[in-house]
């Protein structure tokens, strides 16, 4: 029996080609499962090995990953000196033509808390969800103060002075 397993992207699963025999210990280890849990016992049908992996398995790992990379902002959103990125390697080669130094003076215009938050973020590689934890404040706080911070870095990185 063939199972499809979802990670970061929808449109590139991985099959994976399971025995049926071993599938059919799954189903049954499911059902009983869910019936020793159920209240009405009459309302527990037996779920296929794909309808277990999607709702037990692919939909929260899918959910969660999802849940966390759309937080984080990537640079391909900033338009440098009127100029849009196609990607990351194209940032990358802008900013080093500028040896980084437009993106530390814009760093460097933010206020301390807000450079401490970026640093955190991406030198640091810390999630926002921990940061959150860490400062006794909700997830979407977090991501308020991200939103102004980019607001303000695009302000000084596309101001010509």
């Amino acid at each position: 029996m063939k199972i499809t397993v979802y990670y970061e992207d929808k449109n590139h699963p991985t099959i994976l080609e399971v025995p049926d025999e071993d599938c059919e210990i799954w189903i049954e280890e499911d059902y009983r499962h869910r019936l020793s849990a159920a209240e009405d016992k009459s309302s527990v049908t037996r779920r296929t090995a794909q309808e277990i992996m999607d709702e037990d398995y692919n939909k929260p790992t899918f959910n969660s990953h999802q849940k966390e990379t759309r937080r984080h902002a990537s640079l391909d959103a900033f338009n440098l000196d009127g100029n849009l990125f196609a990607g990351a390697a194209d940032v990358e080669s802008k900013l080093c033509e500028d040896d980084y130094s437009k993106l530390y003076r814009a760093i460097s215009n933010l206020k301390p808390k807000q450079q401490d938050l970026i640093k955190k973020v991406f030198w640091n590689e810390v999630k926002q969800v921990e940061i959150a934890k860490a400062e006794g404040v909700s997830e979407s706080a977090i991501a308020q103060r991200m939103s102004v911070i980019y607001a303000r870095l695009k302000k000084f990185l596309t101001d010509k002075k």
